[in-house]
């Protein structure tokens, strides 16, 4: 996929060559790439970032003294993918929205007007159909290709909150944690937001739409196992390239940078540290939620806030209703960090910074990558994508 994309949108159409020098310089890099270009080539920013941090700590697995064996890591992936946790989920929901869509693709195949303008992204300048049949299959694989880092990010998890107790012992900083908020607040946020969320006026308007707290917080909670693959999707289906791949590198950063900061500010979350001072109010959230994080220490900075945070920067960018749509279940994600009990203020705030840092950084880290790989010419943005920003 680091190639030429088949059905390619027009917003990947480079620009022509200024010069005849660089026009040569651009055919020869093309035809004959050098030998260091080929790592470059072959595997997409995205997944060079999450494949070193994998070997990273891969290698301090087999180095450090005091790691889990590898069944337990084995463990862990087999969960996810066959207890029906994260990666699973991930993968579902990559695999049914890209059938879904190549099946809305495949039906018009011989479509004009409308049908023509809305697949794009999808046929490019492919004709007939037997072209554009063709064009789709491609379009499907390399969507699903273009998926990885969700499932990556996903693996890399599984093996960082394994070692960290490795790495740091009994380390954490909860007190401190705990500390900078009753001297900012007079209290703990996860507190102050579950007593104001069970005020008598919201109880009572959400008890008249015949759901729950509990309901509600996690939906929110969840729903990051959704929203960014869909958000990819959309870009992907509707040939938005530039915002796609600047979205999935800033995705990677933020996974490569959430984990570091794991292992170096370990926080396992109000919930298990100050048990009988957050109020807790949703047993089956906690109990749910349990299951999957088996006191992880995974709250600084918080990696739910940073990708949602990500969602509506590429949202607005890229999708801009799909801002609107899951604007409301963001600040649900916002408030469910707390109100569960998960995080304090430090880790939202961080969270917050790492997503406008990443989506900032994924630009240049980019163009850097391109040009190392030998794509000399800048890429031309599509009129709607200039005007997306």
């Amino acid at each position: 996929m680091a190639g030429t994309i088949t059905g390619a949108h027009k917003s990947i159409t480079p620009h022509k060559p200024q010069t005849q020098a660089s026009e040569a310089v651009s055919v020869q890099s093309a035809s004959h790439p050098r030998w260091w270009q080929w790592p470059f080539r072959l595997f997409r920013f995205e997944e060079a970032i999450l494949l070193v941090l994998l070997a990273i700590f891969v290698s301090l697995f087999l180095v450090l003294p005091n790691t889990p064996a590898l069944d337990s890591l084995w463990a862990g992936f087999t969960y996810n993918f066959h207890g029906r946790g994260t990666m699973w989920m991930f993968m579902l929901w990559c695999s049914l929205g890209t059938g879904f869509l190549l099946l809305v693709a495949m039906l018009p195949l011989a479509g004009k007007g409308a049908a023509r303008k809305l697949l794009h992204g999808v046929w490019g300048e492919s004709r007939g159909i037997w072209g554009r049949l063709h064009a789709t299959v491609l379009w499907g694989l390399a969507g699903l290709r273009a998926y990885a880092p969700f499932l990556a990010c996903m693996g890399v998890y599984e093996m960082n909150k394994r070692l960290i107790p490795a790495l740091r012992g009994e380390t954490l900083y909860d007190v401190p944690m705990a500390q900078f908020e009753y001297w900012l607040l007079g209290d703990l946020s996860a507190a102050m937001v579950r007593k104001f969320m069970h005020q008598d006026w919201i109880t009572n308007l959400i008890s008249h739409l015949g759901i729950t707290q509990l309901d509600i917080h996690e939906a929110c909670y969840i729903s990051y196992v959704y929203a960014a693959p869909a958000l990819a999707l959309g870009m992907w289906f509707l040939g938005r390239r530039t915002q796609f791949n600047r979205f999935m590198g800033a995705l990677a950063i933020t996974g490569a940078l959430a984990y570091i900061g794991y292992v170096l500010v370990p926080v396992v979350g109000p919930k298990y540290v100050f048990e009988d001072r957050w109020l807790d109010a949703s047993q089956g959230a906690l109990a749910f939620m349990d299951n999957i994080k088996d006191r992880n220490r995974d709250c600084f900075p918080s990696l739910h806030t940073a990708w949602t945070t990500l969602f509506l920067i590429a949202a607005w960018h890229g999708v801009r209703p799909l801002f609107w749509v899951y604007l409301p279940v963001a600040i649900g994600v916002y408030i469910s960090t707390l109100y569960g009990g998960y995080h304090y203020i430090p880790d939202i705030i961080a969270g917050h910074a790492l997503a406008v840092f990443a989506w900032w950084a994924a630009k240049p880290l980019r163009e850097w990558w391109d040009r190392r790989a030998g794509k000399l010419d800048s890429i031309k943005l599509s009129p709607a994508e200039a005007q997306s920003g």
